[in-house]
Formats: C-alpha cells, structure tokens, sequence
C-alpha cells in the first residue's frame, strides 16, 4: 500500500507539471501572436496616418504632384501589408502575390516622387522593367517552384535596385540643400537594408521552400525593422514637404504675381545680400530703374489688360538681355529695377540701351510703349537707397529729355549730380 500511494503522487506531481508545462508554452505562444498582430496591425495603420499627412499636404499646394504620389504610395504600403496579415479571405499564395505587388507600386510611387522633387527626369521604363521581371520570378518561385529564400531575395533586391537607380539619379540634382542630402542617405540605407535582408533568412533558418511562421524571430524582426524604414523615410520626406512649402510661401511673398520678378520687398532683400557680397569681393555693382513711358494713357486708353501685357513682355525683355546673375523687380507700378553684378556704369549704360531697343517696338497689342533709364554704379560704402535716389534723379533727367532714352548719373559732386547722356 505505502508503494501504490508513493505512484499515484508522483503521477500526479507528473500530471500537474505537464499541466503547467502546457499552460505557460500556450500562454507564450499567444503572446507571440499577439505581439505579431499588434506589428502587422501597426505598419498598415501607420502608412494610411502617412498617406493622409501628404494628401493634406497635397490639397494645400494641388500644383505639387510628387506630394500626391507620396499619398497613394503610403496607401499602396498599407494595402500590401493588410494583404499580408491578414489575406482579407485569398488563398494564401494569392495574398502574397498582392501584397508584394503592392509593395512594388509603393516603391515606384515613391522614387517618382522624389525624382520629380529633385527635377529629374523619371526613368520609368527601367523602373517598370524592374517591377516586371521581378514579379514574374517571385510568381515563379511561388507556384511553380516554390521557394520562401528566393522569394525573399527576388523582392528585396529588385527594391534595392529601384532605390540605387532613383538615388543614383538624384545625386545630379541641382538640389543639394541639407535636407536634400538627407534623402540622398535615407534611400542610400534603403538599399543596402534590402541587399541585406535575404541573409536574415539564413541567419534565423528560415529558407527552404515553407514560409516561417508569423511568429518566428525571422518576421519580428522583419515587421520591425520594415517599420522602423518606414517612419525614417516618411519623416524625412515630410520635413522635405514642409520645409518646400515654406520656401515657395517665402518666394511668393517676394514675387509680383503679374511680372513674374521680385516685387518691392523681394528686391530688397536679394539686393542687400547681392551688395554685401559684392563689397566683399570689391566686385562693381550698377542699378539700372526703368520706367514706362506714358503708361497710365496705355491703361486709360486701351484698358487694365493690354496695360498688364505690355508689363509682362517688358519684365520678359528685362531678364532675357542681361545675364544670370541680375536681380530684377517690379518696384510698384510701372517701374522696375535691376541690379547688376560684376557690371561697371558703360556696362550698364549697355544693357539699358539693349533693353530699350530690344526686339520689335509693339509690345502688346500692337501698341507701341517706350521706356525711360537711369543708370548709376554702386561708390564705396554706398547704401542701396542712395542708389535709388541717383538712379531716380538719372530717370528724371531722361524724362525731362524726352523720354525712351538711358541717362547715367555720376559720382555726387558738392551736392550736385553730373548727368551723361
């Protein structure tokens, strides 16, 4: 009897161990489920909170297209990977198929967008070459020849090909602000990731032809650090976004919206800079002021609009005569502004005369408009309202004179200004 009661405990100690043996490995394997649920959940939910940043960024500025695409690319993102956490009722094989094809539109997306950011020309045939081939071999491994490594590695590096090409692209841009750099960097590390990511099937023994399961140390990681690039690169690209709006509500505040040149304050602003480095470098500075002649009878006589051609063309005549380095505005009315870098007073005395005789003489409508000049070079130490007051008392004088023709001030004499014709 002692020898039958010392079986049944220790049957029952063995019963009450298995027990909790199963209890706790049911308990991890939930909680590795559910930790899995709650990434899978997490990118998808992330990439539609994105997508809407943009598309309000987008409906802000409508004339930004990259902005737009950078919306559907995140919406792209998210319905590839709902596709694969969930299926949404496909067969697996077919969920999968989507949902890398998915990742492939969300990738194109996105390196047209920053191409046409950067103002450079889309290589879309390459791209779409990219996505082609590699979705006829992913399809290959997965029906015919199934194959979890190879897959793997088919998707990974065609994205980084379609990264190295887009970010090879990019780095001929003529933007190269710090932000600009930024992206540079972020998909440079885009690519190298997915280089890398097929060796973390090795490296966990997830290869063969069975897909790990979601919960393995091989998806964790995968879901992780696919969020991690995600938010990088999705917050780098909306620091770029805002930081370009900015920049384009500071150029229209400093642009007339009618000439297309600087208007009062914008021509202020880029002159003060354009004198300090002038001054620096002891570089000669002319001011050119222009004004048309018997301009309020154009708009009296023949109305508002063929008055706003006439500014137009001669704004066009303004910037096409001088070279790239002049800062032109329209400092109210029908006067404008030039500054001229590098340019002495007979320099300038010449631009003056070629805008003033500049193509034909109708302007608009077959109207005929003339123009004043007064030309000044920029004396040691010399501010820009000084220059103004010179070149105004020049322009007067070419009025007094007649009107359509260049009048060059001198250097102050004793309170007196000396005039060329």
């Amino acid at each position: 009897m002692p020898r039958l009661s010392t079986y049944t405990s220790t049957l029952t100690n063995a019963s009450v161990c298995a027990a909790r043996f199963s209890t706790e490995s049911s308990a991890n394997k939930g909680t590795g489920m559910s930790t899995t649920l709650f990434i899978s959940v997490l990118i998808p939910t992330l990439a539609v909170m994105l997508a809407g940043a943009f598309a309000a960024l987008w409906w802000f500025r409508p004339s930004n297209l990259h902005v737009a695409l950078l919306a559907f690319c995140y919406l792209a993102l998210a319905a590839g990977f709902t596709f694969q956490a969930t299926t949404l009722g496909l067969p697996d094989a077919f969920a999968r198929f989507f949902s890398n094809l998915l990742l492939f539109v969300a990738v194109f997306l996105l390196c047209t967008a920053l191409l046409i950011r950067g103002g450079r020309p889309v290589p879309t045939r390459a791209l779409l070459a990219c996505c082609a081939a590699a979705m006829v071999a992913f399809c290959w491994f997965l029906w015919v020849q199934p194959s979890f490594v190879a897959r793997v590695t088919i998707v990974a590096w065609g994205i980084a090909g379609m990264l190295a090409l887009a970010a090879m692209r990019l780095r001929r841009s003529k933007r190269r602000a710090a932000i600009d750099n930024l992206i540079l960097l972020v998909i440079g590390l885009g690519a190298v990731y997915f280089v890398a990511r097929p060796f973390l099937v090795i490296w966990f023994e997830a290869g063969g032809t069975a897909t790990p399961d979601m919960t393995s140390s091989y998806w964790l990681l995968t879901y992780l650090t696919t969020f991690a690039y995600s938010l990088l690169i999705a917050l780098t690209l909306l620091t770029a976004v805002a930081l370009d709006v900015i920049r384009e509500l500071q150029a229209e505040s400093q642009t007339d919206p009618l000439s297309g040149l600087l208007n009062r304050r914008g021509f202020d602003l880029h002159a003060a800079a354009l004198m300090l480095e002038c001054e620096a470098l002891k570089r000669p500075l002319v001011l050119v002021l222009a004004d048309l002649d018997h301009f309020k009878k154009v708009n009296d006589r023949h109305g508002h609009d063929t008055g706003d051609r006439v500014i137009v063309s001669f704004a066009r005549r303004l910037t096409s005569v001088g070279h790239a380095g002049l800062i032109a505005g329209r400092r109210g009315g029908e006067e404008f502004a030039v500054l001229l870098p590098l340019t002495n007073l007979q320099a300038g005395v010449l631009y003056a005369e070629a805008v003033r005789t500049a193509g034909p003489a109708d302007w608009a409508s077959g109207l005929k408009v003339t123009a004043s000049f007064g030309v000044v070079e920029r004396q040691a130490g010399e501010t820009l309202e000084h220059m103004i007051g010179r070149a105004d008392a020049a322009l007067y004088q070419a009025k007094r004179d007649g009107r359509d023709r260049v009048r060059s001030g001198g250097k102050p004499i004793g309170g007196l200004r000396m005039f060329a014709g």
